[in-house]
């Protein structure tokens, strides 16, 4: 006989609701997420006939991990979906999961995408590694800015061998309190570009330690602008890129796809909705600026769209592009070339074009 059970799942508790095969509430549950074990006999005493339905959080994935043996099947609800079905019924926990439930019984549960584990742990590993680069940066602007209360700006770029060198020969101008706040910058810069490298050590480990990865890895690095971490920083992020049926579908889920109001024959196309992985946004418009300066065609692009929106949209039209190249070299499965170049050579032969 098939059970379906719908999660709410919180960081504290959870909340279940378990429908029998007529659609009538069998069951509510409410446990504790501290109790791993009784979760694991709760939803294992419903046996392989059950399906699960949980709605995709931050944290799902221990919830996902534990009770994926315990069941038939679990399945991922996209948030946005579900949302779409509520109606106007009061949100709490027990509608919440009871609306899970029933979707899921009914087949009309909205499915979220879930990356097998090699990528789920390859996107942990890189969203901690942009963390620890978003610190470093931000104890180089702190640094900058105490260089600047002094009227001793120094490097470009406060790196950790320039910082000391510039602290070495200015500490005898600075005053007792931003001598020990620049030292205190200096260390921590240090220590943060210490594990930097040593956690993008461990990203380029994980990527060639898995072949289909590493493929779109070196695939969409033969995009202008686009290095090793910006590479595998949209591999993991995506998941399975190809997965996507066009670039529309990928642009809404990168959040670079506009958003569009309309009213009657009027439709206004506005900033980028801005949903998805913001990570994922900000290697590919931090892309866009690279492939700007270093790529004549992206320049080209680039001028051609800043004359009729501005430099900033322009940029991020431009990295709008860079994933449409990436999802065109991963499913071509050949390196990217401009039009017009010969393409590079593949072991396959394939050919491609943008």
């Amino acid at each position: 006989m098939k059970t379906t059970i719908g999660v709410d799942l919180h960081k504290a508790r959870l909340n279940t609701v378990v429908l029998d095969e007529r659609g009538a509430v069998k069951e509510r549950r409410e446990l504790s997420t501290k109790c791993r074990r009784q979760i694991a006999e709760y939803f294992g005493s419903y046996g392989r006939e059950a399906e699960v339905a949980v709605e995709s959080v931050g944290f799902y994935q221990w919830f996902w991990d534990l009770v994926r043996p315990q069941v038939g099947a679990l399945h991922l609800a996209d948030p946005a979906g579900v949302r779409a079905h509520a109606g106007r019924k009061a949100k709490t926990d027990r509608n919440d999961a009871l609306l899970l439930a029933t979707l899921l019984r009914d087949e009309r549960l909205p499915m979220a995408y879930v990356p097998r584990e090699p990528v789920r742990a390859l996107r942990e590993m890189v969203r901690h590694r942009h963390s620890i680069a978003r610190s470093l940066a931000g104890e180089r602007r702190s640094l900058r800015w105490l260089a600047l209360k002094n009227n001793l700006p120094g490097p470009e770029v406060f790196t950790s061998d320039r910082a000391q060198k510039w602290l070495l020969s200015v500490e005898p101008k600075l005053s007792a309190v931003h001598r020990v706040a620049a030292r205190q910058r200096l260390n921590h810069i240090i220590a943060l570009e210490r594990d930097v490298w040593d956690v993008e050590k461990v990203i380029n480990e994980m990527a060639q330690a898995d072949a289909d990865l590493m493929r779109q890895v070196v695939l969409i690095e033969s995009i202008p602008g686009i290095g090793r971490i910006g590479a595998v920083t949209i591999v993991a992020e995506t998941g399975d890129i190809t997965r996507f049926k066009n670039i529309d579908q990928l642009s809404a889920y990168a959040g670079l796809a506009p958003t569009v109001s309309q009213s009657g024959e009027s439709i206004h196309h506005g900033h980028i909705s801005k949903q998805g992985p913001p990570t994922l946004r900000w290697v590919l418009q931090q892309s866009a600026w690279v492939a700007i300066r270093c790529s004549p065609q992206a320049r080209t692009i680039y001028a051609r769209i800043s004359k009729r929106a501005g430099a900033k949209k322009a940029a991020t039209a431009l990295a709008r592009k860079l994933l449409s190249y990436a999802w065109s070299v991963c499913r071509k499965n050949a390196p990217f070339h401009w039009p017009g170049e010969p393409p590079a050579a593949t072991t396959e032969g394939t050919d491609f074009e943008i």
